[in-house]
């Protein structure tokens, strides 16, 4: 009986044993040109850690892109991103833009494809408003202070944005009213 719990037990090991091996033991891919023997191997150098702070170079978080805000032809706001669509291979494709109602009541999405928004990291400038005079002086003098605060934010240096600062396109808000809402199949 002993010999046979210990003959089983072997077996098993051995069994775990080879399991083991073969998960760690990766096959050596197939060598698509025939090894130069006669040149010798360059100097190892040590692998360069993948660049994980990807902030400033280019890439933009998608979580970052809803809430942007989309702006027409004319530089009027006509609504903001709502949702990004991707297809299959992680490409986007689409940007939903919410458009009408009041804080999201009575609005729709509609579709727009990533192509045709013109992304941009400077903030658009409101036109500047016309000098009065008279009495009125008294409140664009109030009214200019208060400009005078948004200069030294703007030109001071911000760190690299994750994000653009807003979206342009070619249609206007009224266009955007009459295209036909997002569906979304299944839900």
């Amino acid at each position: 009986m002993l010999k046979r719990q210990v003959a089983l037990t072997s077996v098993g090991f051995a069994l775990l044993t080879a399991t083991a091996l073969a998960q760690t033991s990766a096959p050596n891919p197939p060598s698509s040109s025939p090894p130069a023997a006669s040149t010798p191997a360059p100097a190892a150098q040590p692998a360069k850690p993948p660049d994980t702070n990807l902030a400033g170079q280019g890439k933009w978080r998608t979580s970052k892109l809803i809430g942007v805000d989309i702006y027409g032809p004319d530089d009027k706001k006509v609504g903001d991103v709502t949702e990004v669509i991707v297809d299959k291979t992680g490409k986007i494709e689409m940007v939903t833009v919410g458009v009408g109602g009041f804080l999201g009541i009575g609005s729709k999405d509609v579709a727009i494809p990533f192509e045709q928004v013109s992304w941009s990291d400077q903030p658009i400038t409101p036109p500047a408003p016309a000098p009065s005079g008279g009495a009125g002086g008294a409140g664009g003098a109030g009214s200019a202070g208060g400009g005078m605060a948004s200069p030294p934010a703007a030109s001071a240096p911000k760190a690299p944005a994750m994000y653009p600062d807003h979206g342009k396109i070619s249609m206007t808000k009224d266009q955007l009213k009459a295209a036909p809402a997002v569906t979304y199949s299944g839900s």
